[in-house]
């Protein structure tokens, strides 16, 4: 087997880095803590400052408990392997601002939720009364899904709109009309 095929994915790209991490240091209440799972706080922060496109503390911070509601599941507790993978979402956004990182943000937790919902209906939770409930809700979040996706693709590169203008011109009998742009030369203005 090549050892290409044996490293982790993100060696496999050319020039992207593992995705930043997070380790969850505390819970109060329903505000949870991070901290870097590696010696370096000041380099992890900047690292997530570039993971969300901001300079803004605040909006990481913020972001981070966003990501985090989003990855409990029912019943269950702070999951460092899901906020984790949702921070890579994020950053395979490679968001260029706060919007865009909202954006990302968005996606993200959509996305754990769509997971949540389609494990639930291969579970039969509930009986199956439920599983057509849970497949319209599950259907409703992946059309969600795909509009984030193509919003993000139109805010990051224009979306490609096409404007059509439409000229009107009406030529009568023994009239001269001509197509085109006409731009009067300096002699002509005099």
């Amino acid at each position: 087997m090549s050892q290409i095929k044996n490293r982790p994915a993100a060696s496999r790209v050319r020039g992207r880095l593992p995705s930043v991490e997070v380790k969850i240091t505390g819970i109060q209440g329903n505000v949870a803590t991070f901290g870097s799972p590696g010696p370096a706080d000041d380099a992890w922060r900047r690292q997530l400052k570039a993971a969300f496109g901001t300079v803004s503390d605040a909006f990481v911070d913020m972001s981070l408990q966003h990501l985090l509601r989003a990855a409990r599941m029912p019943e269950g507790g702070a999951s460092e392997l899901a906020i984790n993978g949702a921070l890579a979402h994020v950053a395979s956004f490679a968001p260029r601002n706060e919007m865009e990182a909202a954006l990302a943000v968005q996606s993200a937790c959509t996305h754990m939720v769509i997971m949540v919902m389609l494990a639930r209906i291969g579970g039969g939770h509930g009986g199956p009364h439920r599983l057509p409930g849970l497949g319209s809700t599950a259907a409703k979040l992946l059309r969600a899904s795909c509009s984030q996706i193509e919003t993000f693709r139109r805010l990051r590169g224009g979306g490609g709109d096409q404007n059509i203008r439409v000229e009107h011109v009406h030529v009568h009998d023994g009239g001269q009309a001509i197509v085109g742009a006409v731009t009067r030369g300096p002699e002509a203005r005099g």
